[in-house]
């Protein structure tokens, strides 16, 4: 808990769903907020702990559903990636980004609050924003996670285009990245990036390929560690003042008979290590990404047309390059990442073709109908080729679940189209079909 906190109206009262776009402030004493979630699964299989949800429904009311009444949360949540809408107060095809701040500051701190219960020891919760509330943003994370859950502010080049209209032009969004295990217990967790072969060189036609090369020499002074090395030219070479060589005199006459030590400046310099890329340690992400290494929103939007030419598409999604990148550092193949915000799917999309499971929500049915569902079908089918698809040798598999969960304000459950839906549920053993989602859709509306 911070002890600096940010303070604002109606702070103390619940903020609940209402309906697919809006939200309303309740009383704690109002009985509403003791209404059950209607909970449905549209699909046949049994949401066990390995399963893959994709729930249509507010991100607070899906993960109570869930923990509630599945084990899809249980093992813990390795990685929380949120998109959320970002208050701009301009509105897009999609949705409307136009919260009054009060409600959008609880908005964020109940979906936190309700996380972070779920998380696992070694998790990393990862916020993608831009400028119009990322510092209060923080404010609230530090409250809800502690100020010592803070790892980074990563800065993220969304556009490499200029706009010459602004006082400034804008190209970077922030992701805030915090550990609730804290920075130093978190890094030993996280996976560094893989170095790229591009650097490597074979300056001495070795036949086992290309190489880096590292200084042969360690801080301290070790007397084992401390004797003359003679370079190929006849230089005496000797261990810098406070300092030895990387190893001792026979692990070093071991690795020069391998041919794994280097002497730069045409044999004169001092020895040092060469390592394949095997043997190359990975490299600490910095918190600037570019755009040549993560992509860009046109990167995304460009995929996005590609696999729905027929729809209007996000204006401003995520590349699976960004996505690839975050869920490289803060997961291992078969961990829990969870995307409340679920959009156009990419977190769903990456997470499957890097084999991790995932639980993704997303309120608004028709956004599910365009783009996550079909979209999350064509991963499976081995049909999607962009995106990460090649860098992960992706060619299709697995299978995921359709739940949908009702707001406590505005449910279904005196309709009674809605106990249509349940009857064809309970009547057929394989309810998949799209037509059936599009029936919720249409009844979620009315």
């Amino acid at each position: 808990m911070s002890d600096v906190q940010l303070v604002w109206p109606n702070k103390n009262m619940p903020l609940l769903a209402s309906g697919e776009a809006a939200y309303e402030w309740l009383p704690q004493t109002d009985r509403r907020l003791l209404m059950p979630l209607k909970f449905e699964q549209l699909t046949a299989s049994p949401l066990n702990a390995r399963a893959n949800v994709l729930a249509i429904g507010d991100g607070l009311d899906v993960i109570e559903a869930l923990a509630s009444r599945t084990t899809a949360l249980d093992g813990g949540v390795r990685l929380v990636y949120i998109d959320p809408p970002f208050n701009t107060q301009v509105n897009f095809r999609q949705y409307n980004d136009t919260m009054q701040r009060p409600m959008w500051l609880s908005m964020m701190r109940d979906r936190f609050a309700s996380l972070r219960p779920h998380l696992a020891e070694d998790a990393s919760v990862w916020v993608h924003l831009d400028d119009s509330e990322v510092h209060r943003a923080r404010a609230v994370m530090d409250e809800v996670f502690g100020e010592n859950a803070f790892v980074a502010s990563v800065v993220w080049q969304k556009k490499t285009t200029r706009d010459s209209r602004a006082a400034f032009s804008s190209n970077h969004d922030t992701v805030l990245v915090y550990a609730p295990s804290g920075p130093k217990k978190w890094k030993t967790s996280r996976n560094l990036l893989v170095k790229e072969d591009a650097h490597l060189q074979n300056r001495d036609d070795d036949p086992r390929g290309p190489w880096s090369d590292a200084p042969f020499t360690a801080p301290g002074y070790r007397k084992a560690q401390q004797y003359d090395i003679v370079t190929p030219t006849g230089q005496l070479q000797r261990p810098p003042r406070g300092r030895s060589w990387y190893a001792t005199e026979q692990t070093y006459i071991d690795l020069l008979a391998d041919g794994r030590i280097w002497f730069p400046k045409g044999g004169d310099g001092s020895p040092r290590l060469k390592l394949f890329a095997h043997q190359l340690r990975g490299l600490v992400p910095f918190t600037v990404w570019g755009a040549t290494d993560t992509g860009t929103n046109d990167d995304a939007k460009r995929h996005l047309m590609a696999m729905f030419p027929e729809v209007e598409v996000f204006d401003t999604p995520k590349p699976e390059s960004l996505l690839e990148r975050i869920i490289h550092i803060a997961t291992n193949p078969g961990d829990l990442v969870v995307d409340i915000f679920g959009g156009s799917g990419t977190t769903a999309a990456v997470a499957h073709k890097m084999r991790r499971r995932w639980v993704v929500a997303e309120r608004n049915t028709q956004t599910v109908l365009d783009f996550l569902l079909p979209r999350l079908r064509r991963v499976i089918d081995g049909t999607d080729p962009g995106g990460v698809t090649e860098a992960t040798s992706w060619v299709g598999g697995g299978s995921f679940e359709v739940v949908h969960v009702s707001p406590r304000l505005g449910t279904l459950t005196g309709s009674c189209r809605a106990e249509a839906i349940k009857r064809r549920l309970a009547a057929q053993a394989e309810p998949r079909s799209l037509s059936l989602i599009h029936e919720v859709a249409s009844y979620a509306a009315a």
